[in-house]
């Protein structure tokens, strides 16, 4: 599904550490069912190669509020908390997510998706 932006490497790479706190916190939610039991949600990521159908699902996140990215090289980002079994990774509302906003917007892959 195109219409989700893709991080590459390096933006995967900058927020990771802050993913792996969240993952420590509780801030950090895995997998799919879990994201499916957790609002509000600020972030969505998902591992690039996932059926179009559960991109879809996700993708209405972003109606929600959530800005949804797919994620070119999955072991950069869930690596970090030792989930890269886990395709879909979700990060709550909250100083973490402020955190990744000023990241991403940094590395630039914050300007790929207006404002939700």
């Amino acid at each position: 599904m195109s219409e989700l932006p893709l991080l590459g490497r390096e933006e995967a790479r900058a927020i990771a550490p802050l993913v792996g706190i969240g993952g420590k916190s509780g801030d950090t939610v895995v997998g799919l069912s879990a994201l499916r039991r957790s609002r509000p949600l600020a972030y969505v990521f998902a591992a690039a190669g996932l059926s179009a159908g559960t991109l879809r699902e996700l993708a209405g996140w972003g109606r929600e509020g959530a800005r949804v990215y797919r994620v070119e090289t999955w072991a950069e980002l869930a690596g970090p908390i030792g989930r890269e079994d886990a395709l879909v990774i979700g990060v709550k509302a909250g100083s973490l997510a402020q955190g990744l906003e000023r990241r991403l917007q940094a590395s630039g892959a914050g300007e790929e998706q207006a404002e939700v």
